[in-house]
């Protein structure tokens, strides 16, 4: 095996199209999208051909975060989360969640007639190695909705599995052909971070945007309040290694374990993904991966190795929706849980929905003001207090202790999630300052 990445990702290696510039002087538009990754241009998209007036500012380039380290799978299966909504919130409620995300798969496959991006057409699969109790669960989920899916006793990959659960007609794509395809036609301003948002006026470094309302897709939301999105999300990082030369599997697959694998094909590439931990913790990497290639795929060469952060929600829905009515209004789009592919298409029509109609079919479902009464809020209220408390270098963001991410060369912060060079420069936010010292 070659350990050695030729690229930060696979999807990298396509060519960049031609920079927008920064933001100098006043704009004014009707709304203003903060964020150039997948939701951000998506959102920006389907606003303008409502004929809304509509910016984006990026603080560096498009689709440099998130969306290029994505594994870019677009599917409604989301791990087993059908039958855990129904149980909590009902057959409704999950039977929307569904539709939604569905409806978002097929407008992907739509756009893909317009937009070049090597989508191709998959089975998703959802696998257990430790019993099929909670399969057959999530089985029944699926006949009580409606979904099209089986419950298979094998898989095609090399891991024993108890069994698999296949939805039918879901799919794949390069997201960053996507993305620049889907950006075209929009008025895009890069290198232009958002500093400030008060009293209808956002500012900028070199300018400022006069805007009715703005829409937050920055991946973890910059601001604290409203939302309090410092206690409703953590962050998670996850591995992929792409590998060369090895079998591939015939359709999407990912383990119902939080430490398991994912595998899905680009072309003659099989991309094996896992390795998942807290952000700030220890544990995952690239190691499990790299196990797993040389017992599984001998003869296969890694070209390419990355990781990716997601944000987590609550309950594991994202927050779509209306943050605050009055002066600017605010709505924002995070916590994918891992989905940020058919996540930022749910996002961009629920969003323009609720802007030029007031209104969308799915607010209740995905309303970033429903009930926080998790057992995870618990766990994420305690994480926060261990890490303000215990000595360490601070973060920029809330002040909580940082923690060495030795496989990264990172510092990492455990209670929500940003990230720093060893320079001090922030990697990943909700932080906008560096360290200091």
């Amino acid at each position: 095996m070659d350990g050695k990445c030729k690229h930060p990702s696979l999807w990298q290696e396509e060519p960049q199209p031609e920079p927008c510039q920064a933001l100098t002087g006043h704009q004014t538009a009707d709304v203003l999208v903060v964020g150039g990754g997948m939701a951000g241009i998506l959102c920006a998209r389907y606003l303008q051909g409502a004929g809304i007036s509509c910016i984006v500012a990026e603080g560096g380039r498009v689709g440099s975060g998130v969306t290029a380290k994505t594994t870019a799978k677009v599917t409604s299966q989301h791990g087993l989360i059908y039958s855990d909504l129904i149980k909590r919130r009902g057959i409704g409620a999950a039977a929307l969640y569904y539709q939604a995300n569905q409806a978002s798969v097929e407008e992907y496959r739509r756009l893909s007639q317009e937009i070049s991006c090597d989508f191709e057409e998959k089975v998703a699969h959802i696998y257990s190695t430790n019993g099929r109790k909670e399969l057959e669960a999530e089985e029944e989920a699926y006949r009580i909705l409606n979904i099209p899916g089986t419950l298979r006793r094998e898989a095609q990959i090399p891991i024993s599995v108890a069994g698999a659960l296949a939805m039918e007609g879901q799919g794949q794509f390069h997201p960053l052909k996507f993305l620049y395809g889907a950006a075209k036609g929009l008025t895009i301003y890069e290198n232009t971070p958002v500093q400030a948002i008060r009293n209808g006026a956002v500012k900028t470094p070199n300018g400022s945007i006069n805007a009715k309302a703005v829409v937050l897709a920055t991946h973890f939301p910059m601001i604290n309040i409203p939302g309090l999105y410092f206690m409703k999300l953590y962050q998670s990082r996850s591995y992929v290694i792409a590998l060369k030369g090895a079998p591939q599997p015939d359709g999407l697959y990912l383990d119902r374990e939080d430490q398991g694998f994912s595998f899905r094909t680009h072309g003659e590439h099989l991309l094996l993904g896992g390795g998942d931990h807290k952000t700030g913790e220890p544990g995952g990497g690239w190691t499990s991966l790299r196990a797993l290639a040389a017992s599984a795929y001998p003869n296969a060469v890694e070209t390419h190795a990355w990781a990716t952060q997601d944000c987590m929600s609550l309950d594991a829905a994202p927050y779509l929706g209306r943050l605050r009515a009055a002066g600017t209004a605010l709505y924002v789009a995070t916590g994918f849980h891992k989905w940020g592919m058919t996540g930022s298409m749910t996002a961009a029509r629920v969003l323009t929905e609720l802007i030029t109609t007031g209104r969308s079919d799915y607010e209740e479902v995905f309303s970033p003001k429903r009930s926080m009464l998790t057992a995870q809020l618990w766990i994420n209220l305690g994480s926060a207090a261990i890490n303000l408390v215990r000595p360490a270098r601070r973060c920029s963001h809330m002040g909580c202790a940082l923690r060495q991410n030795e496989a990264e060369g990172s510092w990492d912060c455990p209670c929500h999630g940003s990230r720093f060079d060893r320079q001090g420069r922030v990697l990943d936010n909700p932080a906008k300052r560096g360290l200091r010292g």
